[in-house]
């Protein structure tokens, strides 16, 4: 390889790398905002009403659902473009057109919202008949960010398309703080779950403003484009399978909840779901790479093959140097973390399903990032193919596993899942981009390892000796991750990174 500087992989590679960190501090910045202001908002709203607040944000994603892959589907289209040239007349059409018919769809999901509305206040919550016209009122000011949540997914993915990671969570960061922040505000105002939703929708608002100033100033071509709607016909072929599969994959990911409510009893439910629950948040992270992943793979697979390989290569890496740790450390101390956190009665029953879990999503995390692949080269059917067959063999074994064994059953069969569709997705993956080959065996040697050393965490053992465990095992898979994974410029580029952190940290503490 030449040493004298590096290639257009390795220069891509650092961009994904540092959009992805980009991604990572939009996403937990507000995270410390919930934690802190969590309490007192349960205080001000009563527990009636806080639970109707946690429903609105979790719906809030749920709108997504209606952008028939669109926003996806964009993003890929101006990633292909490339970050630095100019957009041509038909991209720029497409951008808007893709952009009109989103909020046209947002429209049509707020009316019909908002009709529901009624039905579900009065037969689908369980509320205080005094809350009973607050619900409603507040419900009908949520419906209004049907059109904003669909016109922030289309903007959101043209401005991923051009890379401009670092700008969009510049806007994204204050505004998700401002989605606990505002409303804890408000309630000093205005005690009315009515105030908050105003809030949040003027969240939105602000976002939406915020996305389209940002997108015409990158992107100036956009204010002579022109509305043509045949040109979404690939778009929609595109979205299409991504539509499918948004739907089916978390289907997939509800059925061990499904079965397990109807084959064991109720009080032992939560032995599975509390840890899944907690453990499931490290996917945030796995989250934050595979969007940068996913333009990039876009923006170079038809361009620059070696470019192409070395993108998931350095994708496959930074999600096993992220969630290792993680997962490791929740799996060696499984039992000490549940029992600090509810009860030693509690972490008996559920330490060991927190131990497996642990494994699968290790294995999903890297597993996400095949499935990044095949949408990044256009070909999102086969993950779609995939689960759909997956739906099929997993209900009936995960049936068996939970009737057999319980939710230590539930939990071995749903990391087996994740073994084998990453397995059948990188088979997909070297079939039809063979020139992965050697990118993909170097980044399964260091996703071996890791999965080798968390089938080894899951021996219970003492606090000390999870500690030298964990060190130990650590050690193995970033040795193998460094020598082996990893080339020479990489290891190079690592050092020097580490070296301007430790320069900047070392300026602060003299200054």
């Amino acid at each position: 390889m030449n040493m004298s500087g590096p290639t257009g992989g390795e220069v891509a590679s650092k961009q994904l790398i540092t959009n992805a960190f980009w991604n990572i501090a939009g996403r937990i910045a507000p995270v410390f905002v919930a934690i802190v202001t969590t309490p007192r908002l349960i205080h001000l709203l009563g527990l009636s009403r806080w639970g109707i607040f946690t429903i609105v944000l979790s719906l809030i994603g749920t709108f997504g659902i209606f952008d028939l892959g669109l926003g996806r589907a964009l993003s890929r289209a101006v990633a292909t473009k490339g970050a630095e040239e100019r957009m041509d007349q038909e991209t720029c059409d497409l951008v808007l057109t893709g952009v009109s018919v989103l909020t046209g769809v947002g429209v049509v999901a707020a009316l019909v919202s908002a009709a529901c509305c009624n039905l579900w206040v009065d037969h689908g919550l369980k509320i205080p008949v005094e809350l009973h016209r607050e619900v409603l009122l507040s419900f009908f000011v949520f419906c209004t960010t049907a059109p904003l949540v669909m016109i922030n997914a289309a903007v959101w993915g043209v401005l991923t398309g051009r890379q401009a990671y670092r700008e969009t969570n510049l806007i994204n960061i204050p505004i998700s703080v401002m989605y606990y922040l505002g409303p804890l505000l408000m309630l000093y105002v205005w005690d009315s779950l009515i105030g908050v939703m105003f809030v949040l929708a003027g969240c939105r608002l602000w976002m939406t403003i915020a996305y389209i100033r940002l997108v015409y100033r990158l992107i100036p071509e956009l204010k002579h484009a022109q509305l043509r709607p045949r040109l979404l016909k690939p778009l929609m072929q595109y979205g299409g399978w991504l539509t499918a599969s948004n739907i089916i994959y978390p289907l997939l990911g509800y059925l061990d909840r499904f079965i397990i409510s109807n084959l064991i009893p109720a009080a032992r439910i939560g032995f599975y779901t509390t840890p899944s629950d907690a453990v499931s948040r490290f996917n945030m992270f796995t989250g934050s790479v595979n969007a940068s992943a996913f333009t990039a793979i876009s923006a170079s697979y038809a361009r620059n093959v070696t470019r192409t390989c070395e993108l998931y290569k350095t994708s496959v890496v930074a999600v096993s140097f992220i969630l290792l740790p993680l997962c490791l450390g929740a799996s060696l101390f499984s039992y000490d973390i549940l029992a600090l956190w509810i009860d030693r009665g509690f972490s008996e029953q559920s330490g060991l399903v927190m131990k497996i879990l642990c494994i699968g999503v290790f294995i999903s995390g890297v597993d996400s990032i095949t499935a990044t692949f095949l949408e990044g080269i256009g070909r999102p059917d086969i993950g779609t193919k995939i689960s759909i067959g997956e739906l099929v063999i997993y209900l009936p074994v995960l049936y068996w596993g939970v009737s057999r064994y319980g939710v230590v059953g539930a939990s071995a069969i749903w990391t087996l899942r994740f073994g084998f569709d990453y397995i059948v997705r990188a088979v997909m993956c070297l079939r039809i981009y063979p020139a992965l080959r050697g990118s993909f065996l170097r980044g399964a040697v260091t996703v071996m390892t890791g999965v080798a050393g968390m089938c080894f965490s899951i021996a219970r053992m003492n606090f000390w000796a999870n500690v030298e465990a964990g060190v130990i095992l650590l050690a193995i898979t970033y040795i193998v991750m460094w020598f082996y994974t990893l080339d020479a410029f990489e290891r190079q580029s690592f050092l020097q990174t580490a070296s301007r952190i430790k320069s900047r940290l070392y300026r602060r503490e003299t200054t």
